[in-house]
């Protein structure tokens, strides 16, 4: 639901300014409001509080720090340090006390002890890690060539270049030694040697008379040569080796010392550095919102919204704390400021992150119905019902089981599989129902079967598990498929829009209270005409004039609907009842993806028994059942997401301008 805020503005002598700024931080309740904008416009007689000269000199300063913290903290291997959030509290509110030119000094003595030899330690491992990883592109390299070279024996008077081909281009060398010979009047030989089924070595050796117009020939023939890092260049290719193979011996050894020399000044240094870092931004931003609040030449005046629940408290804790000095008001939020109202949500933790699919869209608008419960009931209930297979579920279940034990820190993965757990569930629900574990298993197992004796009388095959529990087996009933699909569009189509009536009530937007109204009576009108057309029962009990007139009065209730939604839409109005019937019948996607995904898992366990060996049948089934596993797990997520972000909310979601954001500090927090 979304919680109900209030308007708050705070009043006071400009002598207690920055001790009630102080005690807002502390209380991390009031959402600030920017009244720079109103100001400037003159829709409030105030002028802008600005910072003093020694703000902004202290802001610059801690700005600079906190950058230079951030660095060291960056370099630094934190996931390694023991974490006390105890002492790290301690530490925030001790550093908080200081005054601003104490605070300053002891964090510039912090950084100038730690930030030199962090940087250094940086960089050596950086340099030792690239180096490492450019030996290891040339090792594989040398390895290769190195038999060639050894066979080689130059003198100071020739140069040798190493080359490496493919295969297929192996002709070439003939042609380049022809080129070579003209250009070192024939002082020049080509070794070549098969490397493996793609590569071939060559090495080249000339007269280094010839050094310059060989290597220019090279260079514009864009012929592939073998460049060592430079302090390998002028060695032999198989010296080389001998040498690199070393360096790479070596140099793990220095990483992990740079590394253990990180890993103990992150333990002796890192809860201080953190503490420090928390308590520059909080201090920052006590700043930074100086000049958001307006004032008097005597008066300071802070403007926000707060949660209804938490504005007793607040005004308490003021009146507590500087009696009438301060004067704290409330305002009741009105339709007109629903726009710019912040907007906090708040539902039981198994539907909350379900927000975060919501916001997808955006924030809800202050004052309309919070659509996350829905979600939470239609996502998984759409996912179920397009992939149907209690087997597949089961799958999906236990990974998810398993990442959520696996990942319990993991706060994104968390979310996840509080999402995908129901989906799945309802996967296995939904497979139950439709007869479908792996696919078509059950009925080959024997486990499912038609029932007979209905089969002869009806000419109709109903399915039953063990004989006894009937199933809808998705296969046989392709067209009542479809027809259930469509009508859970038109069901979710008009709980969109009787929401979309609800939240124009609540917000008192008559035009869009015409248009999702009129919208609505004139689809459940179409709807009834046309049932009365296919009930015999009511012909039978009123007759064909009485049903007649019964259908000529819904007509005109449907046309006076109509009316009403141009009235209130215009042309968007048209264009959304046209809509609204495309995306009822979008919904036939349920059907067409589901049944898709059941006839490809049939036709794997047809693909199993034609494979003529049970053992082969077994791993190929496993192979592709898994790899259907996980297109069932993303392409129906997709289509379930669409139905209810785009189908659904597109009828009454209405965004708002900004998410509740209290103006709270970030450190000085027991957890």
């Amino acid at each position: 639901m979304l919680v109900p805020m209030t308007k708050v503005e705070i009043i006071g002598p400009k002598g207690l300014f920055n001790d009630v700024v102080s005690m807002l931080h502390e209380d991390g309740s009031l959402h600030i409001e920017d009244l720079s904008a109103k100001i400037q416009s003159g829709a409030v007689p105030l002028e802008r509080m600005e910072l003093v000269q020694d703000q902004k000199t202290d802001q610059d300063r801690m700005e600079e720090l906190l950058i230079r913290i951030r660095s060291i903290l960056g370099v630094l291997h934190q996931d390694k340090t023991p974490k006390d959030a105890d002492l790290r509290l301690l530490e925030y509110k001790r550093l908080y006390c200081l005054d601003t030119a104490q605070l300053s000094m002891e964090i510039t003595e912090v950084v100038s002890e730690v930030e030199d030899r962090t940087a250094k330690l940086a960089a050596s491992q950086a340099a030792i890690e690239s180096e490492i990883a450019q030996l290891g592109r040339y090792e594989p390299i040398l390895q290769k060539i190195q038999p060639l070279a050894k066979q080689i024996v130059t003198t100071g008077a020739y140069e040798s270049v190493a080359l490496l081909i493919e295969r297929r281009y192996k002709g070439a060398l003939e042609q380049l030694k022809a080129e070579l010979d003209k250009i070192t009047h024939k002082q020049c030989e080509i070794v070549s040697t098969d490397v493996d089924e793609e590569t071939t070595a060559a090495i080249m050796v000339f007269s280094r008379a010839y050094s310059d117009p060989v290597h220019k020939f090279l260079a514009v023939e864009n012929v592939n040569q073998i460049r060592l890092p430079g302090e390998f260049q002028d060695l032999p290719f198989d010296v080389a080796y001998d040498e690199l193979k070393a360096k790479r011996k070596e140099l793990p050894e220095n990483l992990k010392k740079i590394t253990a020399e990180l890993e103990s000044m992150s333990i002796k240094w890192e809860l201080r550095l953190l503490a420090i870092r928390d308590v520059l931004t909080d201090k920052i931003d006590e700043v930074g919102v100086i000049p958001k609040f307006g004032c008097t030449d005597y008066t300071f005046v802070i403007s926000g919204w707060t949660p209804l629940a938490d504005f007793e408290e607040l005004s308490r804790e003021i009146l507590k704390r500087w009696g009438a000095e301060v004067v704290v008001s409330k305002t009741e939020i009105k339709e007109d400021m629903y726009a710019e109202t912040p907007v906090a949500v708040k539902n039981p933790k198994r539907v909350a992150p379900y927000s975060m699919l919501m916001n997808v869209r955006g924030v809800p608008k202050y004052g309309t119905v919070d659509p996350t419960w829905m979600l939470f009931i239609f996502f998984p209930l759409f996912y179920g019902m397009i992939v149907g297979d209690f087997g597949y579920g089961a799958v999906m279940l236990a990974v998810i089981v398993w990442l959520r034990f696996k990942f319990r820190e993991v706060e994104l993965i968390q979310v996840a599989t509080t999402i995908l757990g129901p989906a799945a569930t309802m996967v296995i629900v939904f497979g139950l129902a439709y007869g479908e574990g792996f696919g078509n298993a059950p009925k080959l197992l024997g486990w499912l079967d038609y029932n007979k004796a209905h089969y002869a009388e009806t000419g109709q095959k109903i399915y039953e598990w063990f004989g006894t529990v009937p199933v809808f087996y998705r296969p046989e009933h392709i067209m009542a498929y479809m027809w259930i699909a469509l009508l859970a569009g038109v069901v979710h189509v008009l709980l969109g829009l009787i929401v979309g009536v609800v939240n124009s009530i609540k917000t008192k937007h008559t035009k869009h209270l015409q248009e999702k109204g009129g919208l609505l009576v004139t689809i459940l009108g179409v709807l009834v005409i046309v049932g009365l057309g296919q009930l015999t029962i009511i012909t039978d009990t009123i007759g064909q004039t009485g049903q007649m007139w019964v259908q000529i009065g819904v007509g005109v209730v449907s046309l006076a609907g109509m009316y009403y939604a141009l009235r209130g839409g215009g042309v968007m109005g048209a264009v959304e009842m046209l809509e609204s019937v495309a995306h009822m019948a979008s919904y036939i996607r349920i059907m067409a993806v589901g049944l898709a995904g059941a006839m490809f898992a049939n036709a794997i366990n047809s693909l199993m028994g034609a494979m003529g060996h049970p053992i082969a049948g077994i791993l190929m089934g496993v192979l592709l059942h898994a790899l259907h596993i996980v297109m069932a797990s993303f392409s129906p997520m997709i289509h379930a997401l669409r139905l209810n972000l785009l189908e659904f909310f597109g009828k009454f979601y209405e965004t708002g301008k900004q998410p509740y954001s209290p103006f709270t500090k970030v450190g000085g927090k027991s957890t």
